[in-house]
């Protein structure tokens, strides 16, 4: 997995402006979190909280996928409720991708879209970690030797 890069996205972020990754995190080490339930949150949290106290100052990005075309018609509505449940610092953060989003599942192996995934990236955009569903301690052990790994190179 350590040459995988992550796929291209693009997102506009809750605070309005257009979020490119992993291009737009270039050079820097950084999380990114990809839901595409809301219940998956509960999971994305378990893992960026730690990598926070892992990585202080470090980036996290939040990707919710809404894969139905439909409910873009009501991104303004569903971007609003998110907004007013995250904190401002974090809007920059948070970019919400509405439409087919096949071809990013498969680029990233996901199959089962009830969980929630979370990408260690390093600063050429290579995928060096990927969690699934709730941080658990034999997945908190392999974070913490690839944090150590990128974090040291950066």
């Amino acid at each position: 997995m350590s040459q995988q890069r992550f796929p291209k996205i693009e997102v506009e972020t809750l605070s309005g402006k257009e979020l490119v990754l992993p291009d737009d995190a270039e050079g820097k080490v950084v999380l990114i979190g990809v839901a595409f339930v809301r219940e998956a949150q509960g999971m994305l949290d378990s893992w960026m909280n730690y990598f926070e106290e892992l990585c202080r100052g470090k980036e996290i990005y939040e990707l919710p996928i809404i894969e139905s075309n439909f409910w873009k018609i009501f991104s303004g509505f569903i971007d609003g409720g998110m907004k007013s449940g995250i904190p401002d610092k974090k809007h920059d953060f948070v970019g919400t991708h509405y439409g087919d989003a096949s071809k990013f599942k498969e680029k990233l192996g996901i199959v089962d879209t009830n969980y929630g995934y979370v990408f260690l990236i390093d600063e050429n955009g290579h995928i060096k970690f990927k969690g699934k569903g709730y941080a658990d301690e034999e997945g908190k052990k392999e974070m913490l030797k690839h944090v150590k790994k990128v974090c040291e190179n950066e």
